[in-house]
C-alpha cells in the first residue's frame, strides 16, 4: 500500500485480486486475504497493523474492512482538526 491513496480503496483492489485468484480456483488459506492486507499497510499505519496482527487469526475480511474504514475516518478527522487549529498570527503594520 502507498501513503498517498485511500487505504480503503487499496484494500478493495487487493480483495478484487483475491476474488480473481478464487475464480481461477487457486487454493489459498482462508485467512490469506486478511494477512496480505495487514502486511501491506504503509509505514504510517504500522502501529494499527501491529494491533491487528494480534487478532488476524480471528479477524474476518469484513471485520478488517470495517476496522480500516474506522481508522481512515479517524485519521481524516484528526488531520482536519490539526489543520484547523494551526497557530495563526495577524500582522498589524502602522503607517
Amino acid at each position: 500500500m502507498v501513503e498517498d491513496r485511500s487505504a480503503t480503496e487499496q484494500t478493495h483492489e487487493i480483495i478484487n485480486l483475491q476474488h480473481a485468484l478464487a475464480d481461477a480456483e487457486m487454493k489459498r488459506p482462508e485467512k490469506f486475504p486478511v494477512m496480505s492486507i495487514v502486511d501491506k499497510f504503509p509505514k504510517s499505519w504500522e502501529t494499527f497493523g501491529m494491533a491487528l496482527k494480534h487478532h488476524k487469526g480471528r479477524l474476518s475480511l469484513d471485520d478488517l474492512m470495517i476496522a480500516i474504514s474506522i481508522e481512515e475516518e479517524h485519521r481524516n478527522q484528526t488531520h482536519k482538526i490539526s489543520v484547523e487549529h494551526q497557530p495563526r498570527a495577524n500582522l498589524i503594520v502602522e503607517k
